[in-house]
């Protein structure tokens, strides 16, 4: 069974409740249960007020706190206005490489050309000679922990033939990813014309490489990296701060700001923060760091419909089988407020009956998670089995159950 509060919206059920005159003994359990009631419903007002007193206030163009799981955003300020990202940019050049390798097209191990306009990149450099070759997996390595944008340029070049044909890869990867206020004009995050992304778009990627490439994530977390004798090291101080953070990626220009994506996970949660145009390298961390607790202060997650069992069973007709089993499509991933779990419920809409055939994950229904008479999540119920035509005699017989059912309830 669901771990909320369920309710089957086929079946109406209404009673009424009464006092009875059979003593003190009895209104002074009423009065007793109002007294509760009252209370937990102060209760309920005064941690709904303290959340609203204790709400980030951040000093930055734009910012978000996400949930990873469920995608919800919690608090935020400006989250779909595009904007300058720095090099966060390299958060989608490097999932771009990270596809690639995935499907083969490239290998860690290339050896990749440094040509004299990725050498005269400006900026943040691993300082890669010119008209050498260095390994791929290297120079990943270095757009990751170091932000060199020599590398990043290099790599744009060995994918996508020059840097601007790998940004429309980069572009159709963000349509892909419903990034939809993200255009990439170049691989590195200087300041272009049009190369822009919002704070929420950035939390999505952010999401996106936490899930989809788990093994590359870890490199995120990596404090330095050396090349030619130069050891440089992670922008990302965070990560000496906060043992909980473990990614992602830090930005700066004159035209951006300072900017800032943090990851972290704490007991099993996971929250993203990002902050844009903060006033400075302490500004954002500190930025990220308050938007991250209060993530984990005030919020709780949880996955619902998550059962192997099924939802609910419902009557068939004129099937082999008189029953089907229902069940969501997916688990549920949904956020709360501390302490809330318990109050969500689970409402389950479909027909009191049906009638056979019936396809496995044929659509039958939706089950709600609501909390306070506030929908959170809609998923949809489908059958678990197959159900076949039965012969002709117990369609028959059903037929005619079906019918006095039909008439009874007319």
């Amino acid at each position: 069974m669901p771990s909320g509060n369920l309710v089957f919206s086929s079946i109406d059920q209404y009673g009424k409740s009464r006092i009875s005159k059979k003593g003190f003994a009895q209104s002074r359990d009423l009065f007793d249960t109002v007294i509760v009631v009252l209370l937990f419903s102060f209760i309920a007002v005064f941690n709904s007020t303290v959340l609203a007193q204790t709400k980030p206030v951040i000093d930055a163009n734009a910012w978000v706190l996400m949930e990873i799981n469920s995608g919800s955003v919690v608090v935020s300020q400006n989250a779909e206005v595009a904007l300058p990202p720095a090099s966060i940019t390299k958060l989608m050049m490097n999932y771009v490489i990270f596809d690639r390798l995935k499907l083969g097209d490239l290998k860690s191990s290339d050896q990749v050309p440094i040509s004299e306009y990725a050498w005269r990149a400006e900026g943040s450099r691993m300082f890669a000679d010119v008209n050498t070759r260095i390994e791929l997996g290297h120079l990943l390595k270095s757009t990751i922990i170091q932000s060199g944008n020599d590398a990043s340029i290099a790599l744009a070049e060995f994918t996508g033939g020059s840097e601007f044909a790998f940004a429309q890869l980069m572009n159709q990867e963000a349509k892909k990813m419903g990034l939809n206020q993200s255009n990439f004009v170049n691989s590195t995050g200087l300041p272009d014309e049009g190369h822009l992304m919002s704070a929420l778009d950035i939390a999505k990627l952010a999401g996106a490489i936490i899930k989809d490439y788990p093994e590359f994530y870890t490199w995120y977390s990596v404090k330095e990296y050396s090349h030619n004798n130069i050891t440089q090291y992670n922008r990302n101080k965070l990560l000496w701060k906060d043992d909980s953070v473990d990614g992602l990626k830090t930005g700066f220009t004159d035209e951006a700001g300072y900017c800032l994506v943090g990851s972290a996970i704490r007991d099993k949660q996971r929250w993203i923060a990002v902050v844009l145009g903060a006033k400075s390298v302490k500004s954002r961390e500190a930025a990220v760091l308050e938007l991250l607790n209060y993530g984990f202060n005030y919020y709780d997650t949880t996955e619902q419909l998550n059962q192997q069992g099924g939802l609910t069973s419902v009557k068939v007709y004129g099937g082999e089988a008189d029953q089907v089993l229902l069940q969501a499509t997916a688990p549920a991933n949904v956020v709360v407020a501390k302490g809330r779990k318990a109050d969500i419920k689970v409402i389950l809409h479909h027909s009191p009956y049906f009638q056979a055939p019936i396809e496995v994950g044929q659509p039958m229904g939706l089950a709600q998670l609501t909390l306070d008479g506030e929908t959170l999540v809609e998923v949809p119920l489908v059958a678990t089995s197959e159900i076949k035509l039965a012969g002709w005699w117990k369609r028959l017989v059903d037929s005619i159950k079906l019918s006095t059912k039909q008439f009874l309830q007319d």
